[in-house]
């Protein structure tokens, strides 16, 4: 079974587009059940959804919590029913994600054993697209303070949603750190759940993906200082 978890924040112009791509990409690693937990929308992004079909499952925050917290919500919600040999897919839920890669992730997953599989726009073969250069300075910038201060130098890419666990990475994730699984509630949570990996000695690898911003109808929801200020205090909380 593949458990897709994707949080989504007022996505109403994306998530219909979205929802029917990645039940198509999934159709060939069938069974599997989709889960959008919505973080607080104000927009139509919940009426949308449930009008997809049955085979969407959606729960909502009454507010907005953060990706971090929407994850959580998502993981609690799989791991209720979570065998160690399922696989629990993540990705953002603004469209940008390149679903055509993920028959590359799912073999790397299955063949190799990895415990989990990242889509890397750094990794050599991927790239950015549709995205301001000021942005992509201070994500580096960022990107590398966290690889050397938390001895993750050897990945090329922290803070990707699109990822593939194996079961078993969630059910010892939460034996190690309890039924809150991690501490960060922004998107600090993803560079939080690789240090705690890291510390479990698990088998983390990459596939390169170009990240196209320009597939995403709106804004990100992502505020670039804000995010790079988390990261600092990630740091601090993981060094101190």
């Amino acid at each position: 079974m593949i458990h897709a978890v994707v949080p989504v924040l007022n996505e109403e112009p994306n998530v219909k587009a979205l929802a029917g791509r990645l039940k198509d990409a999934l159709q060939p690693f069938a069974p599997f059940r989709i889960l959008f937990v919505d973080d607080g929308s104000t927009d139509r992004t919940v009426e949308v959804l449930k009008a997809q079909g049955l085979e969407f499952g959606t729960v909502s925050h009454p507010r907005n919590l953060g990706p971090g917290a929407a994850f959580r919500t998502g993981f609690t919600e799989v791991l209720k029913t979570l065998k160690p040999t399922d696989l629990v897919l993540t990705l953002e839920g603004d469209g940008t994600s390149d679903l055509n890669i993920l028959p590359r992730m799912m073999s790397r997953i299955r063949h190799e054993d990895d415990d989990i599989v990242l889509a890397s726009c750094y990794l050599f073969g991927g790239g950015i697209k549709g995205t301001s250069l000021h942005r992509i300075g201070l994500s580096h910038i960022a990107n590398g303070l966290v690889k050397q201060t938390l001895g993750l130098s050897g990945l090329a890419t922290l803070s990707s949603f699109f990822r593939v666990y194996q079961g078993r990475t969630l059910l010892k994730l939460r034996e190690a750190s309890g039924e809150r699984l991690f501490e960060s509630d922004g998107f600090e949570s993803q560079i939080e759940i690789l240090h705690i990996a890291s510390k479990l000695k698990m088998r983390v690898s990459e596939v390169p993906m170009v990240l196209d911003g320009s597939k995403r109808l709106g804004k990100s929801k992502m505020k670039v200082l804000r995010t790079s200020l988390a990261y600092l205090r990630l740091v601090a909380r993981y060094r101190s």
